[in-house]
């Protein structure tokens, strides 16, 4: 992955695995997190990886996942 140009974030519930890719952090990020929104409101536990480019990219990415996971958690409680 690291010769390419795109972002993987692989998302994991006990129910089911998605894929999501795309050229820029920002692409990736928004397809995530609507994904997480998604998953989360179903009850759902969620992992995630991320795969791409640069090391920086890939933390702002989790960074920013783990944001929305602590946020929609907060949020159902």
């Amino acid at each position: 992955m690291s010769e390419s140009s795109i972002f993987e974030v692989r998302i994991t519930t006990s129910e089911t695995g998605s894929i999501l890719r795309g050229p820029t952090e920002r692409e990736v990020a928004t397809k995530a997190e609507t994904l997480i929104r998604r998953v989360h409101a179903r009850g759902e536990l969620i992992g995630f990886s991320i795969m791409g480019p640069s090391a920086a990219g890939i933390g702002r990415l989790r960074a920013y996942l783990e944001d929305v996971l602590m946020e929609v958690t907060r949020l159902s409680l």
